[in-house]
C-alpha cells in the first residue's frame, strides 16, 4: 500500500519550521517532501487510463486478483489469473 505524504500535516510543518533544527535537516526534509510530490505527479501522468491489476494472498495462501478501471471507476476481484484476463479483454472490447 502506498503512503501519501501530506505536507499540510501540523507535525510536519512544525518540524519543518522549527528554528532550533540545523539548516541541513530542514533542507533534507524539504527535499524529501518535494521528491514525494513529484513522485505522485509522475505516477498520475504515467498511469493515465490504463487498468490496474494486482494480486494478494489471504492468510490461507489463496491468491486473489484485483483490478481497477479508472475510466469507469469499477473494481473487480477474481480468483484466478484467467478470470482476470477475461475481465481485461471484455474491458478492451467495450
Amino acid at each position: 500500500m502506498t503512503h501519501y505524504t501530506n505536507c499540510s500535516e501540523p507535525e510536519q510543518l512544525k518540524t519543518f519550521y522549527n528554528p532550533d533544527q540545523p539548516t541541513q535537516v530542514k533542507k533534507t526534509q524539504l527535499f524529501s517532501i518535494i521528491k514525494n510530490i513529484w513522485r505522485q505527479i509522475g505516477k498520475r501522468l504515467v498511469q493515465g487510463n490504463e487498468p490496474r491489476v494486482w494480486q494478494k494472498r489471504d492468510r490461507f495462501g489463496q491468491t486473489y486478483w484485483y483490478g481497477y478501471d479508472p475510466v469507469t471507476g469499477s473494481s473487480v476481484c477474481r480468483s484466478s489469473e484467467a478470470e482476470m484476463r477475461i475481465w481485461l479483454e471484455e474491458r478492451y472490447y467495450r
